[in-house]
């Protein structure tokens, strides 16, 4: 019996190791990048401690361009710098999308008293540098009155 075991036991592995191709190339190949950022949508002022929902437009440049979500990144205590994210299907076949924007949104909860940063990602110029969209928004504390010059 110990040895009939021992036989199916090699039988079964040699099987597995004979029924796996490790030369199939049939896998869709794929890369991440960063997609331009157009706008976004702040209130005038946060209040601290409050919690607000901000909405942001990027552009899908090709059909080979999959949105993948956005990374969010502390570069401050009250800075962000924010990038929409694609899979990016590796292809020969890709075409160039016209005026194909795409919006998504995060939650971001107020929990300092200076104002806030904001760096949307939009690509790079000339020189490879880094360009971003940048919006500045003031804290108040809740229930302060805005004051308004005449």
């Amino acid at each position: 019996m110990k040895k009939f075991f021992v036989l199916m036991l090699c039988t079964f592995t040699l099987l597995s190791f004979s029924s796996c191709d490790l030369s199939d190339d049939d896998a869709t190949n794929f890369y991440y990048e960063t997609m331009e950022i157009t706008s976004a949508n702040f209130p005038e002022y946060f209040e601290y401690g409050k919690v607000y929902p901000i909405d942001f437009t990027y552009l899908r440049p090709t059909d080979c361009h999959i949105y993948n979500g956005f990374e969010f990144n502390h570069t401050g205590e009250t800075e962000r710098t924010i990038f929409a994210v694609a899979t990016v299907l590796d292809r020969t076949d890709c075409e160039t999308l016209t005026d194909t924007e795409g919006t998504d949104s995060f939650d971001f909860e107020v929990r300092y008293r200076n104002t806030y940063t904001f760096k949307f990602y939009i690509g790079e110029d000339d020189n490879g540098e880094k360009q971003y969209l940048t919006y500045e928004v003031p804290v108040r504390e809740v229930g302060e009155e805005t004051t308004t010059s005449m």
